[in-house]
């Protein structure tokens, strides 16, 4: 029994692909070329993405209250995603984000500032409370608005 569980948390180890290209110690440069990187720190503590996997976008519309929502969720550790909602996000305008969290913990609502969003690249920065000095640069299909899917 031992061994077999040895021998599964071996190949659970192996299975997890890590991208050692990605410095977690930096911060990602500020682009607007959709390179895929999010960064911010939480509590003084540096969060990067694109070690663990690649950032997901998510778009929808809501008929109901008539908004639109890009959801953005990162992997920023072995363990530890983060997520959060922007509100009617436009290039060269401040919109809300909403919902964010890190793993099970909720964190409060800030603002992000929208550099490009042109229908396959949104990139800005965002800060609240508990986020800080947090910028992303992420591809998305804008034609897939209100589909619900996973996009990059």
């Amino acid at each position: 029994m031992k061994k077999l569980l040895f021998l599964f948390l071996l190949v659970f180890c192996c299975a997890c692909e890590e991208d050692k290209s990605v410095d977690p110690t930096l911060m990602p440069e500020a682009t607007t070329s959709g390179q895929n990187t999010l960064g911010c720190l939480i509590d003084g503590w540096l969060y990067v993405s694109g070690r663990y996997g690649r950032p997901e976008v998510y778009v929808h519309d809501d008929e109901e209250d008539g908004n639109h929502y890009v959801t953005v969720v990162a992997k920023v550790g072995v363990f530890n995603v983060l997520e959060f909602t922007l509100v009617n996000p436009r290039q060269g305008a401040s919109c809300s984000y909403i919902k964010a969290a890190l793993d099970s913990d909720k964190l409060k609502d800030g603002e992000a500032y929208i550099t490009r969003m042109n229908g396959s690249i949104i990139s800005g920065t965002f800060s609240g409370e508990d986020l800080k000095e947090g910028r992303f640069d992420l591809r998305y299909d804008g034609d897939s608005e209100g589909s619900g899917e996973v996009i990059y």
